[in-house]
C-alpha cells in the first residue's frame, strides 16, 4: 500500500539560464555584442512549457520525540520532484491526529488530501459536503492505477449514500488473512508422511500420529488473553474453514445477509471437531489454556500441529532447535544460537487452508481497510490533485514513495531488492549527508495492494510465513464491514459468548442438538434484528 508519481524536469529551464549565463559571460566592454539570431512566433510557441508544481497542503502526522525537519527530507524532495508537487505539510504528533484532523474539519481549514481513520468520522463529513464527490472521476480510462491497488467492490464498501468520497487504504502494507495451518515438519517426514492439503488428509496424518506418537498432541488450541475462546476465530480456522464457514462472520447474497455462527454447515464443522476430539485428536486442555502454555507443549515437542500467527513460527522454530540441541548435549554453553531469521525453517512447516471434499475453503480476512484518503472540497483543483494520487501509484513511483531513493535507500541485487539499513544515524535520524529521509512517510494516498516487493524487504523467515498467509486465495471479508446496526454494537458480544461455550460444549461431547437451540437463541436475541439492520444499511449505502 502505497504511492508515488512520474518523472518531470527542469531541461528547458536550466538550458535557457545556462544560455543567458554563457552569453553574459562573453560580452567584453566595449564590444559590439554579436546579433542574435532571429527567432520566429512559431518557434517560440513550439518551446515545451513547465508546469508549475502544484502545492498540495498535507497533515502529517509524525513521531515528534524523534529529530525531523520536513525541508530537509530527501525523498520528501524527490517526490516532490517525481510527481511536479510542492507538499506543504503541517506536522502533528500521532497521538493528537484525530484530534488536530477534527479541528481542522471544524473550522473548514481542511487540507488538500485527508487521512481519515475512523469510518464513522469519514462517513459524517463526507455527508456534510467536506469531500469531493469522487463517483464519476474514478473509471477505467482515467485512474487506472487507482482501481489496480482498490476493486470496484471495495469502493462499493466504502460508499456513503452510493457515491465514492475517498480512497480506501488498509493502514499497513497489505491486508489479508494472517494465519497459517504449522506442523512439525520433522515429524511427517520421520512418519515416511507427506505435509496435508485437503482436510481428509490432514485428519489421516493426525490419527497416524496418534498411533504412533503416542506422547504426541496432535492438534493444539488455547483460549484467548481477552476471555473470548479462541478456537472460535482461529484454534480451530483450518478445520471450519474447510466446510465453507468461519465463526462471528457475516454474509450477504443478493442483499440478503446470514451469519456463518447458524449457517447447517456449521453444524457439520462441529460434529466433525467432536468427532476429533473424542478419538484425541485434539488437545484436551484446549478450552482452558493460555498461548504461553501451548507455546510451552510446542517447546518440549508435544505438540504436531496447531494455528499460528504468521509471525511467531521464526522465534518456535529457534526454540525447538534450541530444545533439540539440548537434548543431544549440542547446544553452545551460552545456550544461543546464532541469527536464524535468514535460515529456512528447519522443524516447522507452514501450510495454507485445507480445503474440503469440494477443493474449497474459507479463510476469515480482517476488513480491506481501514482508513480513506479524500480530497478536500474546497481544494483548488479537485481533477488536478486525483491525477497526482493516480500518477503516484505507478509501481515506478510507488517505490518511490514507499522505498525511497534506489541506490540510497535501497538497491537491487540481483533482481531482488535489498533495504539499506544503515544509512541513518538512530540518534540524529539523518543520513552522512545531514539528509532526512522520509522512507514509508508520504503515502498521501496509498492504495490496498500492499507495499511493493515488501516481502523482498523482510527476513526469509518473516517473508515466507506471510507470504503463506496473505497470499491465500480462499480469503472473505465480513460482509457485516462498514455498515450500520445499533444491534450489532449492542448486542454481538453477548451472541458470540453464547456460541463460544456452546461451541465448546459440542466440541467436547455434547448433543449436538445444542445447535439448533443456539441458532434459535442467536436469532431471537438480537440476530435477526441485525441481520435486519444491516440490510437496510446496505441498500442505503448502495445508494437503493
Amino acid at each position: 500500500m502505497s504511492n508515488q508519481g512520474k518523472v518531470w524536469s527542469y531541461t528547458a529551464l536550466a538550458a535557457l539560464l545556462a544560455g543567458s549565463v554563457t552569453l553574459a559571460g562573453c560580452s567584453k566592454t566595449g564590444d559590439p555584442a554579436p546579433a542574435a539570431p532571429t527567432t520566429s512566433a512559431s518557434a517560440v510557441s513550439a518551446a515545451p512549457k513547465t508546469e508549475e508544481p502544484y502545492e498540495l497542503k498535507w497533515l502529517k502526522a509524525q513521531d515528534i520525540s524523534k529529530p525531523y525537519d520536513p525541508t530537509k527530507d530527501a525523498v520528501k524532495q524527490a517526490v516532490e520532484k517525481k510527481l511536479n508537487i510542492k507538499i506543504t505539510p503541517e506536522m502533528v504528533d500521532v497521538q493528537q491526529y484525530k484530534t488536530k484532523l477534527n479541528l481542522k474539519m471544524s473550522s473548514g481549514d481542511i487540507p488538500d488530501v485527508v487521512r481519515i481513520d475512523f469510518a464513522d468520522d469519514f462517513q459524517k463529513y463526507a455527508q456534510q459536503g467536506a469531500f469531493v464527490d469522487l463517483t464519476s472521476l474514478i473509471n477505467e480510462k482515467d485512474t487506472p492505477n487507482i482501481l489496480k491497488e482498490v476493486p470496484k467492490e471495495v469502493f462499493e464498501q466504502a460508499k456513503v449514500n452510493g457515491k465514492i468520497y475517498g480512497i480506501p487504504y488498509q493502514g499497513g502494507p497489505g491486508a489479508g488473512y494472517r494465519w497459517n495451518v504449522v506442523l512439525r515438519k520433522d515429524f511427517v517426514e520421520g512418519m515416511g508422511a507427506q505435509v496435508p492439503k485437503t482436510l481428509d488428509e490432514y485428519y489421516n496424518l493426525l490419527k497416524k500420529v496418534k498411533a504412533e506418537k503416542l506422547d504426541i498432541i496432535p492438534l493444539g488450541g488455547y483460549t484467548a488473553q481477552i476471555g473470548q475462546q479462541k478456537y472460535a476465530n482461529n484454534s480451530f480456522d483450518h478445520i471450519f474453514g474447510a466446510f465453507g464457514v468461519t465463526p462471528g462472520y457475516f454474509t450477504e447474497k443478493d442483499g440478503k445477509f446470514s451469519n456463518y455462527d447458524i449457517d447447517p454447515k456449521m453444524k457439520e464443522a462441529l460434529q466433525y471437531l467432536q468427532k476429533m476430539y473424542a478419538e484425541g485428536l485434539i488437545d484436551k486442555e484446549f478450552a482452558t489454556i493460555k498461548e504461553e502454555q501451548l507455546r510451552a507443549k510446542l517447546y518440549s515437542g508435544k505438540l504436531f500441529s496447531w494455528m499460528g500467527w504468521w509471525s511467531t513460527p521464526n522465534d518456535y522454530d529457534t526454540q525447538v532447535e534450541s530444545n533439540e540441541l539440548k537434548k543431544s548435549g549440542k547446544l553452545a554453553a551460552d545456550g544461543k544460537l546464532p541469527d536464524q531469521s535468514n535460515v529456512p525453517y528447519k522443524y516447522l512447516s507452514l501450510n495454507s487452508s485445507l480445503v474440503g471434499a469440494d477443493g474449497k475453503a474459507v479463510a476469515p480476512s480482517g476488513a480491506p481497510f481501514g482508513q480513506m484518503n479524500a480530497i478536500s472540497a474546497k481544494t483548488k483543483d479537485p481533477k488536478k490533485v486525483l491525477a497526482i494520487i493516480e500518477n503516484s501509484l505507478s509501481l515506478e513511483n510507488q517505490m518511490l514513495t514507499v522505498w525511497g531513493i534506489e541506490g540510497e535507500d535501497y538497491k537491487i541485487d540481483n533482481g531482488k531488492m535489498k533495504v539499506v539499513t544503515d544509512l541513518i544515524d538512530p540518534k540524529t535520524q539523518q543520513d552522512k549527508n545531514g539528509n532526512f529521509r522520509g522512507i514509508q512517510s508520504y503515502l498521501f494516498a496509498p492504495g490496498l495492494k500492499g507495499w511493493p516487493r515488501y516481502l523482498e524487504s523482510l527476513p526469509l523467515r518473516q517473508s515466507q510465513a506471510l507470504d503463506v498467509a496473505i497470499n491465500n486465495k480462499f480469503q472473505i471479508t465480513d460482509a457485516s464491514n462498514y455498515l450500520d446496526s445499533p444491534t450489532k454494537i449492542t448486542k454481538l458480544v453477548e451472541l458470540n459468548t453464547l456460541r463460544d461455550s456452546v461451541f465448546t460444549q459440542i466440541i467436547m461431547g455434547a448433543d449436538i442438538k445444542k445447535f439448533d437451540d443456539f441458532a434459535e437463541k442467536w436469532k431471537s436475541q438480537g440476530g435477526t434484528q441485525i441481520l435486519t439492520e444491516l440490510e437496510a444499511s446496505f441498500k442505503k449505502k448502495s445508494g437503493k
